[in-house]
């Protein structure tokens, strides 16, 4: 297409810019994400877990590019065991909110053996996704492993939804005549603030352990 002038051009420009910023990214979510994720209401409690032999996800497959392409580099950055050895496979699960201003996606990722799921979290102001929590996990070796879970419900009663993340630790001692088959259990509070979860303190760990267990794979 020919333009009589500089100022023509500019204002074309423009026009497409808003245009692809507009398909792509809204106050109720990013576009093109949403057909991938389930919406579904908040209930009660919520439970994330991973499978102990591997299986399938139950969610949609989402195009490993488009998906990085609308997070900022910093929300995976913490996600230690991912990395550029192979492909990462992306599944959307579900979506729900979690105040008048946050969505929450839940994204189930695999990496070989690996198995990962973080809530993202969806800033309705900001019209992005700001941050990133993991809520269930399995890593390790033939060494040891690192199983995560967590639950998602109102824990202090303030009417937000908070989460309990729980980790089992596993590991082979070597000694004596056979292996011995070791496991370490401890959890974590994580209260709903002011659009975050923030790390909270509790007077009785073991109760916290006790009270929300995750399926153990040993």
């Amino acid at each position: 297409m020919f333009y009589k002038n500089q100022f023509q051009l500019m204002a074309a420009l423009l026009l497409t810019v808003l245009t692809a910023c507009s398909t792509t990214t809204n106050k109720e979510g990013p576009a093109g994400l949403l057909k991938y994720f389930k919406e579904i209401p908040l209930s009660d409690t919520l439970r994330f877990e991973v499978s102990d032999n591997g299986a399938a996800s139950s969610g949609d497959t989402i195009p490993t590019s488009f998906f990085f392409s609308q997070l900022e580099t910093r929300l995976m950055n913490d996600i230690q065991y991912l990395d550029n050895s192979g492909e990462v496979q992306v599944f959307g699960l579900n979506r729900f909110p979690l105040d008048e201003n946050t969505e929450a996606y839940l994204v189930d990722l695999r990496q070989h053996w690996y198995q990962h799921q973080s809530l993202f979290l969806f800033d309705k102001t900001a019209g992005a996704f700001t941050k990133r929590i993991t809520v269930a996990d399995f890593y390790g070796g033939d060494g040891g492993q690192i199983l995560t879970g967590s639950w998602l419900f109102d824990y202090d009663k303030d009417g937000s939804k908070d989460l309990v993340r729980q980790e089992i630790e596993h590991w082979l001692v070597m000694g004596g005549e056979e292996p011995r088959d070791t496991t370490v259990e401890h959890a974590a509070l994580l209260l709903w603030k002011k659009g975050q979860f923030v790390a909270s303190p509790v007077q009785d760990p073991a109760a916290l352990v006790r009270d929300f267990p995750i399926k153990s794979f040993w």
